[in-house]
């Protein structure tokens, strides 16, 4: 065997021992993911995750059953990021970033019950949800029940890729920090 050989099977080697990466979730589409506990990790729905339970999709609003998480997407201008709980309040959630929080969705109050449609459940009241500004670039996002007081269900996210800055603005920003060097080239003795 010749020394590129030997370089090639080295390759191939080291890619398929290379462990697989999450799946990454769209953007612009509800995806349910599945919880118990509080305190343990949300998983996504089966089949999308196969270690994640059965559930059952949303019968209004178009939606996706969750990969395994971390749920992973990327955005060159940033992101919004919206949890929101479905079917009967009481259920409260942390949210994520690559194992560092970035904060809790509202408490929830009351016994109303949103139903399976995640843009109901956001405009209810009494259903505990929460909207994160994320920074452009990678994000791995994972969940974890603070209050699960029934023991376990569904509930939902949604990423929204930030508007891409108008020319106008740039144009502003360019002109701005134009006119701050010429100002402080000006001050200089």
């Amino acid at each position: 065997m010749g020394k590129n050989n030997i370089g090639w099977l080295a390759l191939a080697v080291l890619l398929s021992a290379t462990p697989a990466l999450a799946d990454s979730v769209p953007l612009d589409v509800w995806q349910q993911f599945a919880f118990e506990t509080a305190g343990t990790p949300a998983t996504g729905c089966n089949p999308n995750d196969p270690a994640g339970p059965f559930c059952i999709g949303s019968s209004g609003t178009l939606t996706d059953f969750a990969p395994a998480p971390p749920w992973t997407f990327s955005t060159p201008f940033g992101a919004v990021l919206t949890v929101t709980d479905a079917f009967e309040a009481g259920d409260q959630f942390e949210v994520f970033d690559f194992g560092a929080s970035i904060g809790t969705t509202t408490a929830p109050s009351g016994s109303t019950d949103c139903g399976d449609d995640p843009a109901v459940c956001l405009a209810t009241a009494d259903i505990s949800k929460g909207i994160f500004s994320l920074a452009g670039g990678s994000h791995a996002i994972t969940i974890f029940p603070v209050l699960a007081p029934t023991g376990g269900g569904t509930a939902y996210f949604l990423v929204e890729a930030a508007p891409v800055p108008e020319p106008g603005s740039w144009a502003l920003l360019a002109s701005s920090l134009l006119a701050l060097a010429v100002a402080r080239r000006r001050s200089r003795p």
